[in-house]
């Protein structure tokens, strides 16, 4: 789970908004964004603080309640998305206008047990088979970079629908 990413969002900031205030490096932010919140540094406490205009202790107890409630990533857009699939968050909650595009982007992929039956079927050959024209169609395609890792990324997810506004991802592999 990345909870700094999560405590940003929920603040109207991104982890850049933070370098660019405070002048933190961005690797930093990124190996913090993957820890514990008991080890973050109090530099970088600081930093969050500064850059969401909140106390220190507040920015502490918001971080270790988040913790604590085990925060899914709230995505609103393709950006917030792509970002999503790059901390290779468990748990995603499309929210917003949004949740039509991704719908239509899931009525592409096989349900599960279409899935199942065709690898079955095949031992296990037809998901290399498939993969390979993936790759190749994906090579030809004429849509723009951010879409096609969208694509690629969302194929590792199952999708369910919360409610008539939100949709939550779920990765693949934590069914196993």
């Amino acid at each position: 789970m990345s909870l700094l990413d999560i405590y940003l969002q929920k603040n109207g900031k991104k982890r850049y908004d933070v370098f660019k205030e405070t002048g933190i490096s961005q690797q930093m932010l990124s190996s913090v964004n993957k820890k514990n919140v008991s080890s973050y540094s109090v530099k970088t406490i600081q930093a969050i603080a500064r850059t969401v205009e909140k106390s220190e202790g507040m920015v502490l107890d918001e971080l270790l309640r988040l913790e604590n409630e085990n925060a899914i990533f709230e995505v609103f857009n393709a950006e917030d998305l792509l970002v999503a699939f790059d901390n290779k968050e468990s748990f995603i909650v499309i929210k917003g206008e949004y949740k039509s595009e991704i719908e239509e982007l899931a009525k592409s992929q096989l349900s599960d047990t279409e899935t199942l039956g065709l690898e079955l079927g095949s031992a296990g050959a037809v998901t290399i088979l498939a993969e390979g024209f993936y790759q190749l169609a994906n090579l030809f395609s004429k849509k723009d970079e951010e879409q096609k890792k969208i694509e690629s990324q969302f194929r590792r997810y199952k999708i369910k629908k919360i409610d008539e506004n939100e949709l939550l991802l779920s990765l693949r592999q934590l069914d196993y």
